[in-house]
């Protein structure tokens, strides 16, 4: 499933207030080829390539998030005359920690593939744009279709608010900050469990890491609220990390299709 998607996440100065998640990762520094690989994919971010607001640091913390590597954007899409508003919460990452995640990976998982990189970095592109949506209105036109309403939270897609996901109707951009700002309980749904940038199903992830107690459905309330725990331990964790778990695990799923260079559908080996 090819999205067209997330741009490049420049950081604000009040970044310097948390030197911790923004310093180098332990081991090497990624390598200056794949840091501006990945700075070119996160062009593909339309939610600030076209925001009409500039995608202002929050500065206040969000679901357990940081506030000063959150970015609040209102952008449009769509043909001229038939544009949808939207509002999303989006995660801002270096390319730099991006770049070393699929270094990591790619050595632990594929260390024989030269073409591991490009292939997983091209996959996150298209699945995501390179957007991590925190909260919020993350529009998508799948296979070049109209414009429709999914609505995220800690990176993946959810119902909330009784907003119908895959809708064209425009929501009113007050009606969509307050939905962004439910609370993690207000989730009734999360209909796959897919977390960004990549596609990682809980199952992977808890095959990949069978000491952490990830739910075996996201049917019930505690379940889905395990899940966004989870999303959202793994991936604040990563910033600080060489290694992101959450790729590891669908790289691990994946191996014979990227390998051959392809990005795998969510069952393909």
């Amino acid at each position: 499933m090819k999205r067209t998607h997330f741009t490049t996440f420049a950081l604000i100065t009040a970044t310097a207030l948390l030197p911790c998640l923004w310093a180098q990762p332990g081991g090497p520094a990624p390598t200056p080829e794949h840091v501006a690989q990945v700075r070119k994919a996160q062009k593909a971010a339309y939610a600030i390539s076209d925001a009409t607001n500039g995608c202002p640091v929050v500065g206040t913390d969000m679901f357990g998030w940081p506030g000063n590597i959150i970015r609040h954007c209102v952008y449009k899409k769509g043909p001229q005359g038939h544009q949808l508003e939207a509002v999303v919460y989006l995660l801002d990452v270096k390319p730099e920690v991006i770049a070393r995640w699929i270094e990591s990976s790619c050595a632990n998982q594929l260390p024989n593939v030269s073409s591991c990189f490009s292939t997983v970095l091209s996959c996150g592109k298209d699945n995501s744009g390179m957007m991590f949506p925190i909260s919020g209105n993350m529009m998508e036109n799948m296979e070049n279709s109209p414009w429709k309403n999914y609505f995220f939270r800690n990176g993946m897609t959810v119902s909330i608010g009784g907003e119908q996901n895959g809708s064209t109707a425009q929501i009113s951009l007050e009606r969509q900050e307050a939905v962004a700002l439910m609370p993690n309980s207000a989730v009734t749904s999360i209909p796959t469990g897919l977390t960004r940038f990549w596609r990682t199903r809980p199952a992977q992830f808890a095959k990949q890491f069978p000491t952490v107690a990830v739910p075996p459905s996201l049917n019930s309330p505690k379940a889905r609220g395990e899940w966004l725990d989870i999303a959202h331990s793994e991936f604040l964790a990563a910033l600080s990390n060489p290694n992101n778990r959450l790729l590891e695990a669908w790289v691990a799923a994946h191996p014979k299709t990227l390998s051959a260079g392809r990005c795998p559908g969510d069952n393909e080996p």
